[in-house]
């Protein structure tokens, strides 16, 4: 009888342990994750006052290499204070229907092919809510996401763009993007 008493005494101070070790680590999980993504129209979205279009989405596909597809999508928002509050940071991915995710390429050696696939041959840079200057108030910002994935993953694919303020939502795009061949 006494083993048993220990064996219950061992169990609770092994679930006790684990609780207060793994809380942390499941907050954080539960913080980083887009659990909850809102569908967008084509037109844009807006969650706590942000307001989100994606204005273009090319996807360039080179003779030297048609297994793999560079795709550009350009964001316009709307900024406002209130906005750069709750929202604290600006994360962009691409995902598919079958749960595969690809970040933006944040390389500086992007700056070409973003020049060369965008329409106006401007790089507005990444995702970012930061004021351009002190003064401003509420602001139109561009962003320019270059991700790098395979040709035959363009099918069904979602742009989710949330913010560390906003997660576990997710303002989530359908994507239709234009096919550029490139020689």
């Amino acid at each position: 009888m006494k083993q048993l008493g220990w064996l219950a005494s061992a169990s609770v101070l092994f679930v006790m342990v684990v609780a207060i070790e793994g809380w942390p680590a499941l907050r954080d999980l539960n913080s980083n994750r887009e659990w909850r993504s809102i569908d967008a129209t084509p037109d844009g979205a807006s969650m706590n006052e942000l307001e989100v279009v994606v204005e273009e989405q090319i996807a360039a596909i080179a003779a030297q290499k048609p297994e793999r597809t560079a795709m550009l999508i350009r964001l316009k928002m709307q900024v406002t204070p209130v906005a750069r509050e709750a929202w604290k940071d600006c994360s962009v991915s691409l995902r598919n229907a079958a749960g595969q995710v690809w970040l933006p390429l944040t390389s500086a050696s992007t700056d070409g092919a973003v020049k060369a696939l965008a329409p106006d041959h401007k790089n507005f840079g990444l995702c970012r809510l930061y004021p351009r200057s002190e003064t401003a108030d509420a602001e139109t910002i561009r962003a320019d996401q270059l991700f790098l994935l395979p040709s035959n993953k363009l099918e069904g694919l979602r742009l989710h763009v949330s913010g560390m303020g906003t997660r576990p939502h997710a303002l989530s795009f359908a994507l239709n993007p234009k096919i550029r061949r490139l020689p």
